[in-house]
């Protein structure tokens, strides 16, 4: 079981966090599907019902992407607060690879 508590954006950044927007190619759903099914990925509905459970907040949005080489959800959660977080998890594995929040 993986932990999505919210870091403080330095910690995250410095410990290997999210490559930049530059790095990164999105899929649309269609392509999301392929991808899933030609690299057997974890179903992002799952793991983006998870990612909201453990926060207790609502999910908004999720989305596949590469990084560089790595395939990585990105899925976004709001809170009781308002606060939105947004969630990177390995999709192979399921594996979170570090969250970012965002006022």
């Amino acid at each position: 079981m993986f932990s999505l508590r919210a870091l403080p954006v330095v910690a995250f950044l410095a410990a290997g966090g999210a490559p930049s927007a530059e790095a990164r190619t999105c899929f649309s759903p269609e392509q999301t599907r392929i991808q899933v099914s030609a690299h057997k990925l974890v179903e992002p509905f799952k793991l983006m019902k998870k990612a909201a459970s453990t926060e207790k907040a609502d999910p908004i949005s999720g989305k596949l992407c590469q990084w560089n080489e790595k395939l990585v959800y990105e899925i976004s959660l709001l809170r009781k607060d308002g606060q939105v977080l947004r969630v990177f998890l390995d999709a192979a594995t399921g594996q979170q690879m570090g969250p970012h929040s965002e006022r």
